[in-house]
């Protein structure tokens, strides 16, 4: 394998010019700081609304985390919808799983909308459980699921066999409506949607300090009235809401195309999932639209490291592990793979925020996976305008960063933040219980 984003190799002969980068001294009415999934989302909800729009991005659009994403559009992030009922009951579970699936809905009637080529695919969501454990996950995602009034199907291991020939699951939960997508591509696409429409985008161009009402650059600034701050690894001294979130690292890799007689002894029924398993650190695969396997994993001890990592081992043990439950795919190739580092808070759900002391500014932090990324930065946005929905604001409560958590940020100083981050994570996708919790509305704050 080669150390090299798959996503970034499909890039190569497509008309995609990187826009020139920000030289000039300017002015807008919003500006919009990181152009990966949020930051597309919450541009997109300016087109045709009057107003001047700047987009400023480090890398290319989708160049950072959603551009190395696994490109599942999925309710599911972090979170199964029975931990978000231990959590926050049935109607706050319900509440904030439409979350996702608004975020799903925005990105599909995008592609439909501008016609765009990012290899989406329908793919129902398949989550497989190992062991007894597993099983008695999978079954408590369906009852909640249920509860709830929504459609799944169970599959028993048995079952599971007539539509993944598979080893050493012990069942499934699986359902509809969600896809797969080659996120970069999408935000490409979107790119040129957003300069269609008179919103000015800069690539390559790194927001190094805001000073008031002022962003800048190094060879140029962009004053405006409003900002939203969609960038991810931010760092400390650009603002401190940045110990809010951890860069938890997993790794990616792309194989070969399967051939006929694979693809019909992986998917007998013919039709394609989107899979994780059940365990802590899960691994998760699907395939691409020209049926090559996108398969990603790692490990607790590398998911919370305090340093990028980039060595093959880690992603060729998850590889390995996968082959035993699918050891016709033995001889499968596997020819590059990529770290990713993921923005996330301390119990896996996105923060929110105004800053206290720049009210103009907003953030948007630790949004992990594609579907949340394109609600939050909608969103923002909305709530910029003054066209949300009412009954959305339930959502600055949800994600203010005055929530409850497990341990506090100053104890990072004491055993270190990837300590009290993992131990976070554990506790809010395990124990904690938030039913009576939301903070509520300080005069002003959101």
């Amino acid at each position: 394998m080669i150390l090299q984003n798959w996503w970034f190799t499909t890039l190569a002969g497509l008309q995609n010019k990187i826009t020139a980068p920000l030289k000039n001294d300017i002015k807008c009415d919003v500006l919009i700081v990181g152009g990966g999934m949020t930051g597309i989302s919450a541009a997109s909800e300016f087109i045709g609304k009057g107003l001047s729009v700047v987009l400023v991005e480090k890398n290319i659009l989708g160049g950072s985390s959603t551009g190395k994403s696994a490109g599942f559009l999925t309710p599911d992030s972090e979170l199964e919808l029975s931990q978000l009922v231990r959590r926050y009951g049935l109607e706050g579970a319900k509440e904030i799983w439409k979350v996702p699936v608004k975020g799903i809905e925005n990105i599909v009637a995008n592609v439909k909308k501008y016609n765009i080529e990012c290899d989406l695919i329908t793919q129902d969501s398949l989550f497989l459980g190992i062991g007894n454990s597993g099983w008695r996950d999978v079954q408590d995602e369906k009852g909640c699921r249920e509860s709830v009034g929504f459609k799944q199907e169970i599959y028993n291991e048995n079952e599971l066999n007539k539509i993944l020939t598979s080893t050493g699951y012990n069942g499934a939960v699986r359902y509809s409506e969600t896809y797969g997508i080659n996120a970069l591509q999408y935000c490409q696409g979107m790119k040129k949607v957003l300069l269609q429409n008179n919103i000015q985008v800069f690539e390559c161009s790194e927001v190094e300090r805001i000073d008031g009402h002022t962003a800048y650059t190094h060879a140029g600034s962009v004053t405006a009235e409003t900002i939203i701050i969609a960038m991810d690894k931010m760092e400390h001294n650009f603002n401190e809401l940045a110990d809010e979130v951890f860069h938890a690292q997993t790794f990616l890799s792309i194989s070969e195309p399967l051939n006929d007689e694979e693809l019909f002894k992986l998917f007998p029924s013919g039709n394609q999932f989107q899979m994780w398993d059940s365990t802590l650190v899960y691994s998760y695969f699907r395939l691409t639209g020209d049926n090559r396997l996108l398969l990603g994993g790692g490990t607790a001890f590398s998911t919370f490291m305090n340093h990028y990592y980039t060595k093959p081992h880690i992603i060729e043990n998850v590889i390995k592990n996968f082959k035993t439950h699918f050891p016709y795919l033995k001889d499968l190739s596997f020819i590059q793979y990529w770290p990713g580092l993921i923005d996330s808070t301390r119990d896996l759900l996105p923060t929110i925020v105004k800053d206290k002391a720049n009210p103009h500014i907003h953030f948007v932090m630790g949004v992990v996976g594609l579907p949340w990324a394109s609600f939050c930065g909608s969103f923002v946005a909305k709530n910029v305008l003054g066209t949300a929905d009412e009954d959305d604001k339930k959502y600055y409560e949800y994600f203010s960063d005055r929530r409850k958590f497990f341990l506090p940020t100053w104890m990072e100083k004491v055993v270190g933040k990837s300590m009290v981050f993992s131990v976070n994570n554990g506790w809010a996708k395990y124990y904690q219980v938030d039913k009576n919790d939301k903070p509520t509305e300080k005069k002003g704050e959101f």
